[in-house]
């Protein structure tokens, strides 16, 4: 193998991370908080693809419980990415409307286990 050359990349022969995404939709991956991916999100609305939108439902369930710096709009932006993937999701490719559906049922099934009551700071409890 020439040296640089087959590093990091899979059969396809395509890289994988930030630098293989350029000229794409946002790069979620790098949200630690619920309010960041709600933010970047909602920034990017308009020109994000339904591969982006997938992504979005694929990584909130994994950051719902990562507490971070409160947004008084959370609510409101949460609401405008499930109202747009609502609208949209009749034109979804297979694979999109399995991990979107997938990252939507995560989240509502974190969201409502048991009665449970969360801190006014948890994303949880926005949801």
């Amino acid at each position: 193998r020439a040296q640089g050359q087959g590093h990091g990349r899979g059969r396809g022969g395509r890289g994988r991370g930030a630098a293989s995404m350029q000229g794409r939709g946002p790069d979620f991956r790098t949200c630690q908080t619920v309010v960041e991916l709600a933010d970047l999100a909602r920034c990017h609305l308009d020109s994000m693809s339904n591969r982006d939108i997938a992504a979005f439902w694929s990584i909130l369930p994994r950051l719902l419980r990562n507490r971070g710096a409160q947004d008084p709009n959370l609510e409101e932006k949460l609401r405008c990415v499930i109202g747009t993937t609502c609208t949209r999701m009749h034109s979804f490719q297979c694979r999109d409307l399995a991990q979107t559906s997938l990252g939507i049922a995560k989240t509502i099934s974190q969201v409502s286990r048991g009665n449970q009551q969360y801190r006014a700071d948890d994303p949880r409890r926005v949801m």
